[in-house]
């Protein structure tokens, strides 16, 4: 009798297998820059010590859990909208909104642009400039979806971050000991990237909604 691995062992094995690899690659950096393998897998809360309380990097903690989710449920849904025929329009529309909130969420989660902006003068800027262009190339590539689902929220959200992003590159924080600068900067974004988030997760709602309609038998008389 032929043992045939399930669905669901395979997925395990996969994601197991993965892992593994993932591990091997730390393992590997932190062989390379010489950095204690436990400063790449522990907590950084737990790094610091005594020093660090677990309220620290609170908003930005729950911020990276908003963008996490807000890229499952679009990349999921994408998922969901590309088995059937008549909705690829918008299931190309979630994958898209899912890459680039995943693309935010490293970003956020791993400070890719204080990184560039400590390598080059201009890293911060340049990436931010590449952000803002995609986010007008995602506005224009699908307005019509966009203004079905009602795009105010979207561009509440889109002043929101680059207001945060302009009080980042002003610098105003380093300029001041005053808290409304960190309040203005923070504040802005976290807010801005919470409705994006709802934005995204409501559009991916309707959309799976519609799509079920459209599938959905319709009655060919009078309900008796």
């Amino acid at each position: 009798m032929s043992r045939r691995l399930t669905p669901a062992a395979v997925t395990a094995w996969i994601v197991a297998a993965a892992c593994c690899g993932a591990a091997l690659v730390v393992a590997v950096l932190a062989l390379q820059t010489r950095i204690p393998f436990s400063d790449l897998t522990r907590d950084p809360l737990a790094i610091m010590g005594k020093k660090g309380a677990p309220h620290l990097g609170l908003l930005s903690n729950l911020g990276a859990l908003v963008w996490c989710a807000t890229a499952a449920v679009c990349a999921f849904t994408a998922l969901r909208l590309a088995q059937r025929g008549d909705a690829r329009r918008e299931s190309l529309f979630l994958f898209v909104a899912a890459a680039f909130t995943g693309v935010l969420l490293f970003d956020d989660l791993f400070m890719l642009h204080e990184n560039l902006r400590l390598r080059a003068a201009w890293g911060d800027l340049a990436l931010f400039a590449v952000y803002g262009g995609c986010t007008l190339c995602y506005g224009i590539a699908f307005r019509g979806l966009l203004k079905q689902l009602g795009s105010f929220p979207l561009l509440l959200a889109v002043c929101l971050l680059a207001l945060s992003v302009a009080v980042d590159i002003s610098k105003l924080t380093a300029t001041t000991t005053a808290v409304w600068p960190w309040v203005l900067e923070d504040g802005a974004k976290f807010v801005g990237l919470v409705v994006w988030g709802a934005f995204h997760i409501r559009a991916a709602w309707v959309l799976e909604a519609a799509a079920a309609k459209a599938l959905a038998p319709q009655p060919s008389g009078p309900l008796r």
